[in-house]
């Protein structure tokens, strides 16, 4: 069943003089027919990913528990309102949670207009989450897990400049700075917790298989 307000929107098009005047001049090979229904029990079990709905393995009613990040820098566009209804489409078919949070770690692009606008647009999109929150809430916590990976070897610390990380990453080749040693991640996390000029070129990025097609 599609949603009130999509309806009203395709019965308000479908009005038009100038609609109905292209829809009618349209060959009748180019009009989309409806599928049968055997068509479309398999298309709606084959559809995997790029946004559409997949099975979730293992996913257990109730405990299911999904988030809709946006960073507050822009209007949302298709691709965000996707993401939203499909995470919105789990929680209610498993009955679970969703976490709106907002990645506010940018302050030079976000704006709190653009967070007014987001939420508002969520409830035309009938999203409705469960718990809010700001990425910010939980500076804290993200710096103590950066410090145990760190120390445990799992995350390094990289100072390789965008493009040539991106070429890397392409590439599927580490980085220079892979096999940093514990001691020199650390300093070098110190200097992007001080903010400074060295710093600020830095990330830290977790020792994930860069041989993988997923990464």
């Amino acid at each position: 069943q599609a949603p009130a307000s999509l309806l009203r929107w395709f019965k308000m098009m479908s009005a038009r003089p100038e609609v109905a005047n292209v829809m009618s001049s349209l060959p009748e090979e180019s009009k989309a027919k409806a599928a049968a229904p055997q068509s479309k029990a398999k298309e709606k079990k084959e559809e995997s990913a790029g946004g559409k709905f997949v099975e979730l393995p293992g996913a257990k009613m109730g405990e299911v528990v999904v988030r809709f990040p946006p960073e507050a820098s822009g209007f949302l566009h298709v691709g965000h309102a996707k993401a939203a209804l499909l995470n919105n489409y789990y929680k209610e078919s498993f009955q679970g949670k969703l976490i709106m949070r907002f990645d506010d770690t940018n302050p030079a692009k976000e704006k709190e207009e653009y967070e007014e606008v987001i939420l508002e647009d969520l409830k035309m999109l009938q999203v409705r989450y469960d718990y809010f929150s700001r990425t910010s809430d939980h500076f804290e916590t993200i710096l103590k897990y950066c410090d145990k990976l760190l120390k445990e070897g799992k995350a390094y610390v990289d100072d390789t400049d965008a493009e040539t990380m991106k070429t890397e990453r392409d590439a599927m080749t580490k980085s220079k700075n892979w096999n940093n040693s514990p001691q020199k991640n650390i300093a070098m996390w110190e200097e992007m917790k001080k903010g400074s000029e060295a710093g600020t070129k830095c990330a830290v990025r977790a020792k994930i298989n860069m041989e993988s097609p997923n990464g």
